[in-house]
């Protein structure tokens, strides 16, 4: 299994170095920086799904 590098916000894999000096990352999609990344595979598909789940226990608490 091939270990990516994950936003620990979003779960998205589109990070990039920003300062190779010091080993800063960035994210393309919701724009975070920092030195921590989570070298996950799995990580974005988990995210979706959990984001999912509420979505759909906030609409069964409203009644819709």
């Amino acid at each position: 299994m091939t270990k990516t590098s994950s936003c620990p916000r979003c779960g998205s894999k589109k990070m990039k170095i920003h300062n190779p000096q010091a080993p800063v990352w960035e994210c393309s999609k919701c724009g975070y920086s920092g030195s921590v990344v989570v070298e996950d595979g799995n990580l974005e598909k988990q995210i979706k799904s959990l984001k999912k789940m509420d979505k759909l226990s906030k609409k069964l608490i409203r009644g819709r």
